[in-house]
């Protein structure tokens, strides 16, 4: 097997990714606020529709890519991990705090190496393990894991986290195929839509106004969150943008602090530290000081995925 090359433009990639992620935290402090009055596959439907409308005219600034794709398979497996890994995180808000919920969401890049070797027979860099190891300890730091780690909402929240490991691997392999950002993002929410819209249809409930305002921004953080992952892959890979899931914990508790008003505990702040730590140890040990500058250099036009 051959080890995954370090991807020239690693520190754009990661930047974006954390700039991606806080779209995500916004999103989920959404759903958040609703204390389960409403269906999730309400909100998740309301959440795609608006996302898919949001993207839409991405589909106008460049030539228009076409919906043929010769990846429909791979589109799949993104789409329906991705759609049921919100489902699952969304649910498991209603049974636990935002922090607690986010920490086992983004369990997800523990997953990754695994399923990228699985599906792609590549060896996953020691300094990749070591990051993930070192971000595992600060997320059991953080969550304190008690005899309720085997109730129902950690159990969804472990569940989420995998399908979204899943999900995140399935965003590289597109990357890899050129497969168009603005394709990826329609097939994603297209997906979404159809698969929950059924069931929102069943179990509707008539929002507010307000509600209304709130899930159309939930819609519009996550088309907002899904474009800049989506283009951050583009400069990173799995196994190395992955530990970066790790940041939207340290939203959660900057939101819960100055929102919710829960304050972080120590235990919460060492964590944090960790977590940072673990996130961004695979690029610091990975990259050379030589070639740290040359990772922000434009791309090569020739070289560089279509939009």
């Amino acid at each position: 097997m051959k080890s995954e090359e370090t991807p020239p433009r690693l520190g754009l990639g990661i930047f974006i990714s954390l700039f991606a992620y806080i779209f995500f935290v916004i999103a989920s402090s959404l759903v958040a606020s609703f204390n389960g009055s409403f269906p999730i596959v309400q909100i998740l439907f309301i959440q795609n529709i608006v996302s898919l409308l949001f993207i839409i005219p991405l589909f106008f600034l460049k030539k228009f890519p076409g919906f043929k794709t010769k990846s429909l398979s791979t589109h799949l497996i993104r789409d329906c991990a991705g759609v049921f890994s919100y489902y699952l995180f969304f649910l498991a808000i209603k049974f636990l705090n935002l922090v607690d919920a986010t920490v086992l969401n983004y369990t997800a890049p523990f997953f990754v190496p695994f399923f990228w070797w699985i599906w792609r027979k590549e060896k996953v860099g020691r300094n990749v393990w070591w990051s993930i190891i070192v971000g595992f300890i600060g997320v059991a730091i953080i969550l304190n894991p008690t005899k309720q780690i085997f109730e129902l909402g950690f159990v969804l929240g472990i569940f989420a986290g995998l399908l979204s490991g899943i999900a995140l691997c399935a965003v590289r392999v597109l990357n890899l195929l050129k497969e168009p950002t603005r394709r990826t993002l329609f097939y994603y929410f297209c997906v979404g839509s159809i698969l929950s819209f059924p069931f929102a249809l069943i179990y509707w409930i008539p929002p507010t106004n307000i509600q209304w305002l709130k899930m159309i921004l939930i819609g519009v953080s996550t088309a907002s969150g899904q474009i800049f992952l989506t283009i951050a892959y583009r400069y990173g890979t799995a196994s190395y943008l992955s530990p970066l899931g790790y940041s939207t914990v340290i939203y959660a508790g900057v939101v819960s602090y100055f929102l919710l008003d829960k304050p972080l505990t120590l235990r919460s702040i060492i964590g944090a530290i960790l977590i940072i730590l673990g996130g961004s140890a695979t690029y610091i040990l990975k990259k050379k000081p030589q070639t740290i500058a040359d990772t922000f250099k434009s791309p090569n036009p020739n070289e560089k995925p279509p939009i």
